[in-house]
This record gives structure tokens, sequence and C-alpha cells, in this order.
């Protein structure tokens, strides 16, 4: 068992593989308690997976699965060595059957190593499944062809689950660095089901995000309201997935308010916590048909004029608003509505 240097984490079992995909071969690559640039690293990429804000949240199904018995075996120590060889051997087999379907489209799943890890973090029991880079690179000193770990690390894939006081998985988070999180990594290897589907999530959060945040700053900070929910918008329309991370990065972080009493800060606050309050995932893919009745916004000019917007809009070409004469005026550039309101001279 190894310490790690991160407060309140420990490792209590790890093993690495790489994968050789042309012989279908995992060949244990082994760790040394003396090896502290290799051990360091590891740490890092575990480390980097537990406080990972790009996951998406699965459940385990109520038949036994293949994971959950890794689980079982790791928790209780028994064949511990033959039960991560096992996974390894499966996860490769996989990789290879993927690999086949999509050759034609001169795509590859990506070779690297396979990390799996028993961890405590903070009294809390963790089992992670990591795929991680393996790169190829000239050897310098004999100019022949090698392999080894980068040390600007990059993760593909990981898993991490959530394992209670009686042994078993609650839960689990999964990641992809990819655009998508694969579903041979979710669904086939490791055999989760999704607490939330995709349709389900992009109704949830752009309703919460209406009610929760646009809606309640949209009276006293109209101007702010329409650029930061068109914002929005253009997010959900331009994005396949959905990441909260990337998503107040895009439309909050940088943003610089109409008003100048507007609390960014405390409104992006408000945002990360959306999730959990609202039940729904940090991350999903956008299922753009669950959009279209959510995006138009009705907007009272006046008692008799109602202003319709059905996609989001330019509000530097578009439309804007002036003061003249201590009115105040909108104005829309249409063709087919000068057209409809010019007088005949």
């Amino acid at each position: 068992m190894i310490l790690n240097p991160i407060v309140g984490m420990t490792v209590q079992f790890k093993k690495v593989y790489r994968f050789d995909l042309d012989r279908v071969v995992p060949i244990e690559i082994p760790i040394d308690d003396d090896s502290e640039d290799f051990n360091e690293y590891l740490h890092q990429l575990i480390e980097a997976v537990l406080y990972d804000d790009r996951s998406k949240k699965y459940l385990f199904p109520e038949d036994p699965t293949a994971t959950m018995g890794i689980i079982e075996n790791l928790v209780s120590e028994q064949n511990m060595n033959d039960t991560t060889l096992d996974a390894a051997r499966r996860l490769l087999r996989i990789e290879v059957a993927v690999q086949g379907r999509i050759e034609h489209l001169e795509r590859e799943v990506q070779k690297g190593i396979m990390v799996q890890a028993l961890v405590e973090n903070d009294n809390q029991l963790h089992f992670l499944i990591i795929k991680a880079e393996h790169a190829e690179f000239i050897n310098e000193s004999d100019n022949r062809r090698a392999t080894g770990l980068p040390i600007k690390k990059k993760i593909f894939k990981a898993f991490c689950a959530y394992i209670g006081p009686d042994g078993n998985p609650t839960h689990a988070k999964v990641s992809d660095y990819r655009t998508i999180i694969s579903a041979y990594w979710w669904r086939d290897f490791l055999e989760l089901v999704e607490e939330y589907t995709d349709a389900y999530n992009t109704e949830r959060a752009f309703d919460v995000l209406d009610s929760k945040v646009f809606n309640r700053i949209k009276r006293d900070h109209p101007a702010d309201h329409m650029i930061l929910r068109n914002a929005t918008v253009q997010y959900f329309r331009g994005n396949a997935e959905f990441v909260m991370a990337d998503y107040l990065n895009t439309v909050f972080d940088n943003y610089a308010p109409e008003d100048e009493t507007l609390d960014i800060a405390a409104l992006s606050r408000t945002i990360r916590q959306l999730p959990e309050r609202g039940k729904f995932d940090e991350r999903f893919g956008i299922v753009r048909e669950k959009l279209k009745k959510r995006i138009i916004k009705r907007l009272k000019l006046t008692s008799t004029l109602e202003l319709v917007i059905k996609e989001d809009i330019d509000m530097n070409t578009d439309v804007s608003a002036f003061i003249e004469g201590g009115v105040k005026y909108i104005k829309i550039r249409t063709d087919e509505g000068y057209k409809f309101f010019k007088k005949e001279e």
C-alpha cells in the first residue's frame, strides 16, 4: 500500500497493462515502489480522475456484471492479479472488435495503457479504470523506436466507482475525453446504465436554467437576460454535448454584464449546483429536437404587440434598442416587416 502525497488519498492496489492490439495481448507493466517517477505519474492520473469535472453519473444494474465482479474481488482481496488481467483482456477484446467496425472510416481506437486501482480518498473507497496515452518515440541514445509514458499525460477514458460501506458499488462517474462518451466504454465494457437519458437531460437542463437563472434576472437585468439566454441557446444548438464546465467557460466566465450590478460569479456558482438540485447530469448528449418549444420566447411589447423569438438572435444586427426624444424604442431588421408596416406614399 502506498500513501500518496495528496492529503487524504491512499492507493490500496494498482495494476497497469499495455495493450498490444496487433497480438491482442495485454502486457503488464511492473510497478516497483522504488520507481518514484512512474508512481508519481500514476498518482497524478488517479487524482485527475477523482477530481474530474467533465464526467457523467451512471448506475449499476440490478443483475451482477463483470465490472461488479471485479470490484467484489478487489475489495475482498480475492484473486486480485487474475481479476485485473481478465478485465484487461476483456477490454482489449472489445476494443479490437470496435476497431474492426470503424476501420473503414479511417479511425482508430486510441492505443494506450490501462490502469486499475483501488483508492480511498477522504474516507470514500473508489475503484478506478483509466485508459491513458502510451506514446511511441525515437530513443536518442540508440535511434531506435521505443514506447513510453508522456510527461504531459493524456487520459482517454476513465471510470470511477463509488463503493459503499458494504463493499458494493453505489454509482460511478464516467469520462471520455473525446467529443462524446463512447457507448462501447460505458455500455459494452463497464455494463452500466444511465441514470438520466440524453433526451431527458436536454429538456430538464434547459428548463432548469430558464426557471432558476434566466427568469430570475429578467426583470432587473433585461439586457443581460436576453444576451445570456441567447448565448445559452447558441451553446445548445452548436454543440453535440453539454458539459457544465465548458458551458460556464463559454457563456459566463468571460462575460462582462451590461448591468454592472449583476453578479456573474454568484450566478456561475448557482448554475454549478443546478445538476444535483435540478436532477440532471453535468454532461450529456444534446438532443436538439427537444429544444424547439423551449427556445421560443414571447416578449410583451405593448398591450397590443407581442414579439415571438423562435431562434437565437444577433443583438448587434437583428435587434437594437435606443432612446429618441425621451421615448424608448426597439429597431428590428426585417424586409417582411418593412413591407407590412410601410405607409403608402
